[in-house]
């Protein structure tokens, strides 16, 4: 009897210690998603002293779902639906505080930094906390930039960013998605950032006869004009977004697709409208 009781209390104790394991896995939290705890380069501006929070775990109302996935394109037959321009940014001064950050981090004489703490004071671009949100921001000014190189704007001013802006919606859908997934690509968003080869865009113009916006300057060389000139040439037809996947000139397929599912179905959007309104 001694030895069954022992028995007894030792299967007894088993079952305690499994129901605790069981009880811990179903209550515990995931540590952090895709975005959590990662230094934020974006691409050729990686981000300084910006805090990193995911938004997982945020404060109750302001925590937008920012996972990949929905909508999508399969790398051979082209768009699964169209998608129209990101949000317009709340703060009207949300171009020009990114214009002197990116001016105060030596764009302009070929260096690459781009950090919140060079923004106008006082202004969203300058304040918002959130590590992602910020980025997000920035993919959106970025994508602005491109519009503006590709309709003939000034990208280096806040009236050229703005004209960007306002052709968005008026271009192919081929440019319109092309353009928001470059500008995340090159970010730090879902284990960025990508590259792209700036002299392979150009060649790749070059193999479509397209020399007059091969040959611009820059193209080749910086971000701005190669993407530019890349979403020129998708907003006339004279390129589709197919060619430029299938050129060999984007450093990971499996991440850009995860991107262009992103940005089609809509994480893009709520992430920015996060950092719209966001208190701050």
């Amino acid at each position: 009897m001694a030895q069954i009781a022992q028995v007894l209390q030792q299967l007894l104790q088993g079952l305690s210690q499994l129901a605790g394991a069981w009880s811990g896995m179903l209550s515990g939290s995931p540590s952090g998603g895709p975005f959590a705890s990662q230094p934020s380069p974006f691409g050729n501006f990686p981000l300084q002293n910006q805090p990193v929070a995911g938004f997982y775990g945020g404060s109750p109302g302001q925590t937008p779902s920012v996972q990949g996935g929905g909508g999508g394109y399969n790398g051979t037959s082209g768009l699964l639906g169209s998608v129209g321009a990101p949000p317009t940014p709340s703060d009207p001064n949300e171009f020009a505080s990114y214009l002197q950050a990116q001016r105060l981090g030596g764009t302009l004489q070929g260096k690459t930094g781009i950090a919140q703490k060079d923004a106008i004071p006082g202004t969203r671009f300058g304040q918002v906390a959130n590590s992602e949100a910020w980025q997000a921001s920035l993919a959106r000014n970025y994508a602005y930039q491109f519009a503006a190189y590709a309709t003939g704007a000034d990208a280096l001013t806040p009236a050229g960013m703005q004209k960007g802006q306002q052709a968005f919606n008026n271009m192919s859908d081929d440019a319109r998605l092309f353009m928001q997934v470059a500008a995340v690509f090159k970010g730090n968003l879902l284990n960025g950032p990508g590259f792209y080869n700036n002299p392979g865009l150009k060649q790749l113009l070059l193999n479509h006869n397209l020399g007059d916006l091969a040959n611009q300057p820059g193209v080749g060389e910086t971000d701005v004009q190669s993407i530019g000139a890349i979403t020129k040439a998708l907003n006339s037809g004279q390129l589709t977004l197919d060619q430029v996947i299938s050129s060999g000139t984007i450093d990971n397929l499996d991440r850009y697709h995860q991107v262009i599912n992103y940005v089609q179905g809509g994480q893009f959007n709520n992430a920015l409208n996060f950092y719209d309104n966001v208190q701050v």
